[in-house]
């Protein structure tokens, strides 16, 4: 454990040291920011033109609020993920590294908890943004927790796939690049799953996020949608592990 703990405190401290956290957290803060005041104001219209009619704040703000932040993440994590092996490649400490007795299981784990360090702290403009609302509202808390749920799996399982592709590869970018193309392939797949039938549209819809995270703004808890994620992301640093383990006996 306390290689594990190193190789954390390590990763986490070098995102610090380079502008890859700033930029992805002063851009998510701005971005994040923008699309809540657009909900809110957005929210603030439908009610002044509701006549006395009952608006939801939780599926009509918070529900479009999460899907938007998801949305974001899509584009932001790749570049989180990015550097966690495929720089450590580029630059040849991962062979360093690997003459070492650390295992390669508590490289590659240790590397996945200091990103998602990060997304948890990108995650804290979020937490304040809903927090206004409490402050002048009433929104129920069951659909807001589920949501953050759904938002952290949802980061969990990109960070999981991504850790893994910048696994196999020596450049960044490229690490980047393939991440991207993958998250956007896998929201996409619920588009394909509405225009094909039968088993192959019932495969894309269950491996498409969209429907999952929609569960979880629902205010749903499903065990099939748990299961999605914590799958993804597991195999994802299962599939880095091996990666790097494979590169062992090459060096």
């Amino acid at each position: 454990m306390r290689s594990l703990f190193l190789i954390f405190r390590r990763e986490f401290t070098a995102y610090w040291t380079s502008p890859v956290a700033y930029a992805v957290l002063t851009v998510f803060l701005l971005l994040s920011g923008i699309f809540f005041f657009g909900q809110l104001y957005q929210f603030v219209a439908l009610s002044s033109r509701a006549g006395g009619e009952i608006v939801d704040v939780n599926q009509q703000l918070i529900r479009p609020y999460f899907y938007s932040v998801s949305v974001m993440l899509l584009f932001l994590l790749p570049l989180i993920s990015m550097r966690l092996v495929a720089e450590e490649t580029g630059l040849g400490t991962l062979e360093i590294l690997l003459t070492t007795p650390l295992r390669e299981s508590m490289l590659t784990l240790g590397k996945y908890l200091a990103s998602m360090a990060l997304f948890a702290t990108m995650m804290g403009g979020v937490v304040l943004h809903v927090g206004i609302l409490f402050l002048f509202g009433s929104p129920e808390l069951g659909p807001v927790l589920t949501g953050f749920l759904g938002l952290f799996l949802t980061g969990a399982a990109y960070l999981g796939l991504g850790i893994f592709l910048s696994a196999i590869t020596r450049n960044q970018v490229v690490a980047a690049a393939s991440s991207f193309a993958l998250f956007l392939s896998m929201w996409l797949f619920h588009w394909l799953g509405g225009v094909t039938s039968g088993k192959l549209a019932e495969v894309l819809i269950y491996i498409s996020f969209v429907d999952h995270f929609d569960s979880f703004g629902k205010g749903l808890l499903e065990t099939s949608d748990l299961v999605f994620y914590v799958s993804l992301a597991t195999l994802g640093v299962y599939a880095a592990t091996q990666a790097v383990q494979s590169r062992r006996w090459k060096t």
